[in-house]
């Protein structure tokens, strides 16, 4: 049953989207939601009992039956910054929610049985995702500054801190076969079942054990042949204790006498996470993808997304559990020993360990921000979004998952419809697909060989399909005649252009690029235009000092005029000229960017909320929505999608047709701020060029204030590879290659790293912004 608390929540949600529909003054544009696409896409799990899990989603706690996959309750208020950590019996969590305003921590503890907050204090001590339970008492364990703090977790009390002369951090990892380097610090820890010691795992080469009664440090495991030990389990009857570097080895030590009993290889590259079973007789060893390879056009190898069972007392691997999901990111075991759940990238797995086969899977969500893309097919009934290794089809109508579609071991990138809402165009590397958006099969493979593709649009009408690549490469596919492929841009000789954004303008009569030249090192942004003669292409001109960082949007004025937005530092708003182009306006406001069927209105998203503009005499339409960024448009402009990043992640469908059809009649007052053209508004961070890379590439980025900006990269599962601190910069526009920044592929250590999907982070004052990056070797 729900508890009460959960069910008002619920209903007053329902209550305040009525109200914004029929209450609100009808001065304004109505808006109506009308479906929501997939459930909250899940951070993480953790067992209560063998019937029981509980899944962290975005803005609370569900409890979800084991057996079903129904969510029973839920409980809990989470924002995007906060962090959950479980007991080891998952009886209690912790709340950790740390402010970068006031420094200070608010931890609300919890007893997950009942759903009560048991306590709530603040603390003015970094408490992080790396803390800990006692299994005894109402002890919490904390790391920040490289100091080990208690706290009694049911008052909020400072027990003080462990006291004892640590061996120095090692700031680079070495082993046999891996090498890494990191500024910043991770401590993984585990109570003894009598919760007398604590055993850490830190950026030091020995396990630390630690006192809790006297807050000594008392000894170490020695044997870690790798300068770091990544983390630690015990087994449930106290008496072993497993433990793994960042590389592919597992090593099971006798607590007692903290002997080194066995080492064995246990991935590819890279271990995630390792647990015992109930009895304490298996260790399960769940291992993650670093690093691809591949030959030409085949698929790629080298996932090693698995989880290995070891008898703890042989030594034998006993058992391999993979399944087709690729991007493992953490495993939990049921208490019965039963059940093994993994999460990955695009789906949640139960599995039968007794059966040795699948139990129940659950895939309806959509992938956060890892999603390449999410969109609305014109017609408004299907909403499809793309992760690099699977595809998923919704209906509309019903809100259910219809389709679930496998890379089968290549990847995914760009999406886009084609005009009949029947098929859909996907990038599968190095290939593009036309497929049937009932049955997900492929109709149309273009089979000639492009590698790493960036740029992806399909014209107006469907036949034609634009692709571009790193290496500055425009290709155009002909629907009618697959075999028909032109290709409009080639590659210099003596120069690297970089185009990653092209698009159709209507009856594809234009066709448009946008990029970089580099020459030296320097680069000049550029637009290119193309003219359709017949079946052919031709190429017209190029404006350079000009660029855009999206998709560009076209329509047909009544006198006859190709006109596109484009999203920049403002919306620019252009005329395709014989010659030239001739800028029309400029708007406040970013992408993705729609004109309305009639050519008048343009959708965009302005202060990360929905705006539509009479974009003619540059003036905002009013409208009463909370809709806070659009992501997508049906083609006539009566569907409307959105994602709600800041509660619950998920992706909501908006009935539009009221707001068409007051278009011409309301508008906002002429109140609006002068702005100055081509001022700075917001912070952002750009894709990096080129994307796909070997071995060097930029990161762009724009700042509307001073900041002191950090550029962190990591590998997909958090683990740092290399900083870039560039101090305090000034406001401005870091877009061409003399000003972006620059990485050379290399890690903290200066080795460089192996290919495959790389995350890039940039910290700029206040701001923090995240983007996926791949390095093909």
């Amino acid at each position: 049953m729900k508890t009460l608390t959960f069910r008002i929540k619920e209903c007053l949600q329902i209550y305040i989207t009525l109200f914004g529909i029929v209450c609100l003054p009808q001065v304004a544009v109505a808006i109506e939601r009308i479906a929501t696409i997939g459930h909250q896409r899940p951070i993480q799990h953790a067992f209560l009992d063998s019937n029981t899990f509980f899944r962290v989603v975005p803005n609370h706690i569900q409890v979800v039956d084991a057996n079903t996959g129904d969510v029973k309750d839920g409980f809990g208020n989470l924002s995007e910054d906060s962090d959950v950590v479980f007991s080891q019996n998952a009886t209690h969590l912790a709340i950790l929610n740390y402010s970068n305003k006031t420094k200070k921590t608010d931890v609300e503890i919890w007893n997950t049985i009942t759903q009560e907050k048991i306590s709530d204090w603040e603390t003015e001590a970094d408490i992080d995702a790396n803390t800990v339970f006692s299994p005894i008492t109402p002890i919490l364990i904390s790391y920040d500054n490289k100091e080990i703090y208690l706290w009694n977790w049911e008052t909020g009390v400072s027990l003080g801190k462990m006291v004892g002369a640590r061996r120095p951090l090692e700031y680079c990892y070495v082993s046999e076969n891996h090498r890494s380097c990191s500024r910043s610090t991770h401590s993984k820890s585990v109570f003894t079942a009598d919760g007398k010691f604590l055993i850490v795992a830190s950026q030091r080469p020995d396990i630390e054990v630690w006192n809790v009664e006297t807050r000594e440090l008392v000894g170490h495991f020695e044997g870690h042949t790798g300068d770091w030990v990544e983390g630690v389990a015990i087994s449930p009857d106290g008496t072993r204790l497993a433990s793994f570097e960042i590389s592919d080895d597992v090593y099971v030590w006798d607590i007692e006498t903290r002997e080194l009993l066995w080492k064995e290889k246990s991935a590819i590259r890279k271990i995630l996470n390792v647990t015992f079973s109930p009895d304490s007789q298996r260790l399960y060893v769940a291992s993650e993808t670093y690093g691809l390879g591949r030959s030409g056009g085949t698929a790629w190898e080298g996932w090693d997304d698995k989880v290995r069972v070891w008898d703890v007392q042989t030594r034998q691997q006993l058992q391999t559990v993979e399944t087709e999901f690729r991007s493992l990111e953490e495993i939990a075991l049921s208490p019965d020993g039963k059940t093994l759940l993994m999460h990955f990238l695009d789906g949640v797995v139960l599995w039968n360990i007794e059966e040795n086969r699948q139990k129940n899977v659950w895939t309806d969500f959509v992938g956060g921000w890892y999603s390449n893309s999410t969109m609305l097919s014109p017609d408004g009934k299907t909403v499809v979004s793309g992760s690099d290794h699977f595809i998923k089809i919704w209906d509309v109508d019903s809100q259910q998952l219809r389709q679930l579609i496998s890379a089968e071991d290549y990847m995914f990138g760009g999406l886009a419809f084609l005009p009949d809402s029947q098929t859909f165009a996907v990038s599968k590397s190095p290939w593009v697909e036309l497929r049937n958006i009932k049955t997900g099969e492929v109709e149309t493979r273009f089979s000639q060989y492009v590698p790493g593709l960036e740029g992806f649009n399909c014209s107006p009408s469907g036949r034609w399909i634009g692709i571009a690549n790193y290496r500055g490469e425009v290709v155009i596919y002909d629907r009618e005649n697959p075999e028909n492929r032109q290709e409009v841009h080639k590659r210099p000789e003596n120069e690297s252009p970089y185009i990653d954004f092209i698009g159709f303008s209507d009856n594809a009569e234009y066709f448009i690029a946008t990029g970089y030249k580099r020459h030296g090192q320097d680069s000049t942004p550029l637009i290119k235009v193309w003219k359709r003669v017949g079946n052919r292409f031709i190429y017209q001109y190029t404006e350079t000092g000009k660029a855009f960082w999206g998709n560009p949007a076209f329509t047909t004025t009544a006198d006859g005029s190709t006109v596109f937005a484009a999203e920049g530092n403002e919306i620019e708003v252009w005329k395709i000229l014989p010659r030239k182009l001739e800028l029309l306006t400029t708007l406040d406001g970013e992408g993705p960017l729609q004109f309305s069927p009639d050519s008048r209105y343009l959708f965009a998203n302005a202060e990360e909320h929905f705006e539509i503009w009479d974009w003619m005499a540059s003036r905002r339409i009013k409208h009463s929505t909370s809709i806070s960024r659009y992501v997508s448009l049906s083609q006539d402009g009566s569907m409307l999608m959105s994602r709600d990043y800041s509660n619950t992640d998920q992706y909501m469908i908006w009935d539009t047709t009221g707001s068409i059809s007051h278009l011409p009649y309301v508008v906002e007052p002429k109140d609006r701020k002068i702005v100055t053209l081509g001022e700075i508004k917001r912070n952002r961070l750009l894709q990096n060029f080129p994307n796909p890379f070997n071995p060097e590439t930029w990161i762009p980025f724009q700042l509307a204030d001073n900041s002191n900006v950090t550029i962190q990269i990591y590998t997909p599962t958090g683990n740092l590879v290399r900083t870039l601190s560039l101090g305090v910069m000034p406001a401005g526009t870091y877009t061409s290659q003399s000003k972006a920044i620059h990485w050379d592929g290399r890690n903290n250590r200066g080795e460089p790293v192996s290919s495959g999907i790389y995350l890039y982070t940039i910290n700029a004052g206040e701001f923090s912004a995240t983007r996926k990056m791949l390095i093909m070797k």
